[in-house]
């Protein structure tokens, strides 16, 4: 099939090819389906308690608010927060993003969702809590996502 390329007849494989690979079918993955798996990974690596890992998926600028703290607005102080859970042996997430939405401008977005933490509580027990939460996205100039804002309201 592409054994000739002289001619217009031998180049409309390859101009088809080039107008497909450009529409959106064939463009890659939707900054939602990015976000996603962002998202998803950064709970498996807070589930291995990997904080320089953790860290790697906050923006330079991330700013937390925690309902149990005073807002975290530098990464010292966030990484900090999240030292002290990742100690905990019981500690352990499983979270589900339930929805997405990228602004118009595609450099930002906003998703929420709800999670269940597993920790030991004040009397040394395994216990566990169910929390809404809310996160804003930045999107870096290599088409990644980092999380910005970070908020959450205990349910139960």
């Amino acid at each position: 099939m592409f054994a000739s390329t002289s001619g217009a007849k031998g180049r409309a494989p390859w101009i088809l090819w080039l107008i497909l690979i450009g529409s959106p079918i064939y463009a890659g993955e939707t900054d939602e389906t990015k976000i996603e798996k962002t998202y998803n990974a950064w709970v498996a690596v807070a589930n291995e308690k990997n904080l320089q890992e953790w860290a790697l998926f906050l923006a330079p600028d991330a700013y937390f608010l925690p309902p149990d703290s005073t807002p975290l607005t530098t990464e010292d102080a966030i990484l900090d927060y999240y030292q002290k859970a990742f100690v905990d042996p019981e500690f352990s997430l499983d979270c589900e993003q339930l929805e997405v939405h990228v602004a118009q401008s595609g450099e930002m977005a906003w998703s929420h969702g709800i999670c269940i933490a597993t920790f030991t509580d004040a009397d040394g027990d395994k216990a566990s809590g169910t929390s809404r939460w809310f996160k804003v996205w930045v999107k870096r100039s290599d088409g990644t996502w980092l999380g910005r804002v970070n908020t959450w309201k205990y349910v139960d």
